[in-house]
This record gives C-alpha cells, sequence and structure tokens, in this order.
C-alpha cells in the first residue's frame, strides 16, 4: 500500500521550505531594492510576501489531512503541531486558511491600486496600511470565529470510525469540527470559497481597464514609469493565474463532502495544491519586476565569477584562452 502520509509530508517540508525562503526574499527586495516611483507600493508587496510566508510557515506546521464526512469535518496533522497538542495544530490550521483567504483579498488590492494611480497621486503609506487592515479584517474574524468550531478530539476520532471503518486512526493526531453548520465553521467555509468567482471577475475587469489606460496615447508619465507599470501588471496577471490551484483544492473537497469519493490521496490533496500558491506567488515579482530580477541576476552573476576565480586553473586550457 502506497504510504500516503510520508510522500505528502515530505512534499510539504520541501514546498514550504521553499515558499518561506522565497517570500522572506521578496520581502528584502520590496524594502531595500523598490525604485522610488513605486516605492509606496512595496507597502503591497510586503503584505503580500508576510501573508505567503506564513501560510507556508503554518502549512509546514500543521501538515493538515482533511476528511469530510457529512456535516462533519475531521484533520488529521502530520506536520511538528503533532508533538505540541491537538489544540496547538488546531490554532496552526486556522492561522494557515485566514492567511491563505487573506492573499486572495489582497491580490485585488494590488490590482485596485495599480488601478486607482493611474488617475491618482499614489496615497500616503498610512492610508495604505489602513486600507490593508479594512482588507484583512473579514480574514481575521475569519480566523477568530473558526476558533469556536473546534469540538473534542475523541468525539471527532468516534464518528470517522462510523464513517470509515477502514482509516487507521489510532496514534493520530485528530481535530475537527461535528457540525460545519454552526456559524463558526459554516463562516469561514463560505469565506474560503464563494469569493473566488467574484474577486477573479473584478480582477479581469481592473486587468483590462490597467492595459486600456496603458495603451492610451494621452497618458501623462515618463517611458520608465510606464514600463514598471507594465512589469508590475505582468506579475499581477502571473499572480492571478496561480490561485487557480483553488479549483483544485476545492474540487477534491467537494467530492469528499458531498460523499462522491472518499480517498486519502484527495484528503492530502486539499491542501497540497493550496501550498502551491504561496510558493510559486512570490516568483511573479522575481521574473517580470526588472529591478528585481536585475538584482538576481547581478547576484548570481559575481557569485558565479568569484566561483570561476576560486578554482584552479589548468595552466594548458589557460592557454588557449589567451
Amino acid at each position: 500500500m502506497i504510504e500516503f502520509t510520508a510522500i505528502f509530508s515530505y512534499a510539504h517540508t520541501i514546498i514550504a521550505f521553499f515558499g518561506m525562503s522565497f517570500n522572506l526574499f521578496l520581502i528584502y527586495l520590496a524594502i531595500f531594492q523598490t525604485p522610488k516611483v513605486i516605492k509606496s507600493y512595496s507597502t503591497l508587496i510586503v503584505n503580500f510576501a508576510t501573508t505567503d510566508f506564513f501560510a507556508c510557515f503554518f502549512d509546514f506546521f500543521v501538515q493538515q489531512r482533511i476528511i469530510p464526512a457529512g456535516k462533519t469535518l475531521g484533520y488529521i496533522s502530520n506536520g511538528v503541531c503533532k508533538f505540541i497538542s491537538p489544540e496547538a495544530c488546531y490554532v496552526g490550521y486556522s492561522l494557515m486558511l485566514h492567511f491563505l483567504s487573506h492573499s486572495l483579498w489582497s491580490l485585488l488590492l494590488s490590482f485596485s491600486y495599480r488601478y486607482y494611480i493611474l488617475f491618482h497621486p499614489s496615497p500616503q503609506r498610512i492610508t495604505i496600511v489602513l486600507i490593508l487592515f479594512l482588507v484583512y479584517s473579514p480574514s481575521l474574524l475569519q480566523w477568530i470565529s473558526f476558533l469556536w468550531a473546534q469540538d473534542e478530539p475523541a468525539e471527532i476520532v468516534e464518528i470517522l470510525h462510523a464513517k470509515f471503518p477502514n482509516y487507521t486512526l489510532e496514534g493520530q493526531v485528530v481535530t475537527g469540527t461535528k457540525n460545519i453548520f454552526c456559524f463558526s465553521a459554516l463562516y469561514t467555509i463560505l469565506h474560503m470559497t464563494l469569493p473566488i468567482t467574484p474577486v477573479y471577475i473584478c480582477i479581469l475587469i481592473l486587468r483590462n481597464r490597467i492595459i486600456a489606460r496603458l495603451s492610451f496615447q494621452g497618458v501623462n508619465m515618463t517611458k520608465n514609469t510606464k514600463n514598471l507599470h507594465t512589469q508590475l501588471l505582468m506579475a499581477l496577471t502571473y499572480q492571478a493565474i496561480i490561485p487557480g490551484f483553488y479549483l483544485f483544492s476545492v474540487g477534491s473537497y467537494a467530492l469528499g463532502q458531498f460523499g462522491i469519493y472518499n480517498h486519502p490521496a484527495l484528503e492530502y490533496f486539499t491542501f497540497s495544491s493550496f501550498l502551491f500558491i504561496p510558493f510559486l506567488s512570490p516568483l511573479a515579482s522575481f521574473i517580470f519586476v526588472t529591478p528585481y530580477r536585475n538584482f538576481i541576476l547581478r547576484k548570481v552573476h559575481k557569485n558565479s565569477i568569484m566561483d570561476f576565480s576560486s578554482t584552479p586553473q589548468n595552466p594548458t586550457s589557460l592557454a588557449y584562452i589567451g
């Protein structure tokens, strides 16, 4: 039998590690390598990277398997939280969920900001911070409310045993919610699933309007500023595609929730798909934002020259170079 726990645990560990590293590096670039012309936007980049960093961190912390069982949701945690307590796993899981939901709202805010400054001066940083807090409020409420949805692990184990007698739950750290129709759980489920479609529609509308504005010959901005706007739009467009992994996650969850098909691989796959979002997102800025890309290329080029110069050379080969 395939050992799904080990496979997915290794995958989560590796992807989460690189995701945290990428996002920490993006925070550094946003703070120290952002051109003055888009300096205010760096606040949103830091928000994005910080959100994705903690999404990766808490995914590594819990490494969650979700088991839909009718109106009950069970969770098996395989991360380091299992060495602490079931409560620590549940809190870590709720934090991970709220960072993932805030990431989606942050993407919409980033597109809105790019559209706004095409017509108005860049807002002050304190204004951006206040707006960020307002955008963060629904996710914060989700986290707080979801903490009240936890039920006794022994009761969840009993329900899962009755529903899936072939599942091995002994020795596992199990948490969950007996009734997902209570407000605490239902708000989280709806907030994690329903906004995706309207948010994407808004993003597509904003993207088209930004492109139309940048293409308009009467726009009064320097060539460099216009290029930076275009680069950031490309990065945002790439980031807008990445959350398509939501569809895989929601799909695998729905198969189990509606009783269509239950399997450990699908139950692990739900959050494995989610993890690719904060892992891939910072790569958009590395690739498409020229100041960041040039900084990375300079560092890579410098290190490659240092490695070459420190390597002992064969006099014969040097003669051919000369």
